[in-house]
C-alpha cells in the first residue's frame, strides 16, 4: 500500500543539514548535496537575456553577442561549484545546429566564477567559434551554498 508523507521541513538527526538517502543498490547519497543550487532557463536572443524561469537566479546579464553573466541570489561558499549547461537555438525551419557553451575567464586569465555569478560564451561549432546568441540557454549550479 502506498503512503504519503507531508512536512514543511527535513532536519538530519545528528547533522541538522544532512540527510542520507538510500540510493540504487547499496548505495547512498547526501539529499543536500544531490540538488542543484541555482538554475535558470532564459533567451539569448532577447533583450538583456530574459529569464524563463529559475530557482536562485538574481538576474541575467548579457554581455554582448553570445556573452553571458548569471548572478545567483544565495552565494555559494566558494569558487569550485560545479556548473552544468545546455543550449539550442530555433532557426525557424527546425534545422539542427551544434553548438558549444565555455565557460567565460576573466581578462587577467582568472576563473569564471565567484560565489554569487558565472560567465560563458555561447558558439555555434560550424560558424569558427564566433558568439552567437542562443534561443534556449539552461544553466545549473552544484555545490555547497555559504
Amino acid at each position: 500500500m502506498a503512503s504519503e508523507l507531508k512536512v514543511d521541513k527535513f532536519t538530519g538527526v545528528t547533522t541538522a543539514g544532512s540527510i542520507t538517502v538510500q540510493g540504487e543498490g547499496t548505495a547512498t547519497t547526501n539529499l543536500q548535496q544531490g540538488l542543484a543550487k541555482a538554475w535558470v532557463n532564459f533567451d539569448g536572443t532577447a533583450s538583456g537575456a530574459a529569464a524563463r524561469d529559475g530557482f536562485n537566479n538574481a538576474s541575467m546579464t548579457d554581455g554582448g553577442t553570445g556573452i553571458y553573466t548569471v548572478t545567483i541570489t544565495n552565494a555559494m561558499n566558494s569558487t569550485n561549484s560545479m556548473v552544468v549547461s545546455g543550449l539550442c537555438t530555433d532557426d525557424g525551419a527546425d534545422n539542427n545546429h551544434v553548438a558549444n557553451i565555455s565557460l567565460l575567464r576573466t581578462a587577467s586569465g582568472g576563473s569564471p566564477f565567484t560565489t554569487t555569478t558565472v560567465g560563458f560564451n555561447t558558439v555555434f561549432e560550424t560558424s569558427g567559434a564566433t558568439l552567437n546568441d542562443m534561443d534556449f540557454v539552461t544553466v545549473a549550479i552544484h555545490g555547497d551554498l555559504a
